[in-house]
């Protein structure tokens, strides 16, 4: 086993504003709004870009037991599965909007 970086919120201490969690490119992080979050080490890649975002620094980079080999690529998959989804979202929002002032110019 080798030690490897993850993520790890002081769930005391956070306030539930989802900055991480919309900071995370693995979805790495777990919660919703003005609940306390959480990480799901597997999927945590160590990246620290948490960390910055956090407002009450409740974030911390720690270490624990794992193969690193283990976790590559559901890391990869991850991510590309969070740009797909943003993708999708941007894409449907759009039509959402186009749609919506179709039906007020119409009226």
């Amino acid at each position: 086993m080798n030690e490897r970086l993850v993520a790890n919120i002081d769930e005391k201490n956070c306030i539930g504003c989802t900055i991480c969690i919309d900071s995370c490119p693995f979805d790495a992080i777990i919660g919703a709004q003005n609940f306390s979050h959480r990480v799901n080490q597997l999927e945590c890649p160590g990246c620290k870009i948490c960390v910055s975002k956090c407002p009450t620094d409740c974030i911390e980079i720690i270490k624990i037991n794992q193969n690193k080999d283990e976790i590559k690529e559901k890391i990869k998959f991850n991510f590309q599965r969070r740009k797909i989804r943003k993708k999708n979202l941007e894409k449907f929002q759009k039509e959402n909007i186009t749609n919506q002032l179709n039906k007020i110019l119409k009226s």
